[in-house]
């Protein structure tokens, strides 16, 4: 199943997603991807939310590519206890490009789909990724001992 990412405005007027992060239409599922990143760890989660944004989107479990011009990294789907087997609402990744925060303009695409990138705006998702501190204490044993692998992946070390 192809799904596409449709930007959504970066206006100022553009919601903010459930956690404060930027928001990026999800056309096929008909609801939001929300990109939050913590610019001290290089660590990236996307949220999918349904239209309201009220309740978690659970789509097909397949990594999810974030990048920004050249860089990119994969983020593994990462289930949370309510997600149906073969859906994921939640997908985590970590890459060094990510650290300190400078990152302004990105894409996003299904794994592989790099002729389908939708570009957007990183601006809340920093602030984001700050005020949501414990979202990445939740990943567990993902984050500190975790090492980028091929691709942007990660790999126990």
């Amino acid at each position: 199943m192809a799904g596409m990412f449709l930007v959504q405005s970066c206006s100022t007027k553009a919601k903010a997603g459930p956690n404060g992060g930027d928001l990026v239409a999800l056309d096929a599922e008909k609801g939001s991807a929300e990109v939050v990143a913590n610019a001290d760890t290089g660590e990236v989660m996307i949220h999918t939310w349904t239209e309201d944004l009220k309740s978690p989107l659970p789509i097909e479990s397949k990594p999810l590519t974030l990048g920004s011009e050249q860089n990119s990294v994969r983020l593994d789907p990462h289930p949370t206890p309510s997600d149906p087997p073969g859906f994921c609402s939640r997908f985590y990744g970590r890459a060094d490009w990510v650290r300190g925060g400078g990152v302004h303009h990105g894409w996003m695409s299904r794994a592989g789909g790099e002729a389908q990138r939708q570009h957007f705006d990183w601006n809340r998702c920093w602030k984001a990724g700050v005020a949501h501190g414990q979202m990445w204490s939740e990943m567990g044993g993902h984050s500190p001992g975790m090492r980028q692998g091929g691709h942007g992946g990660m790999r126990h070390e």
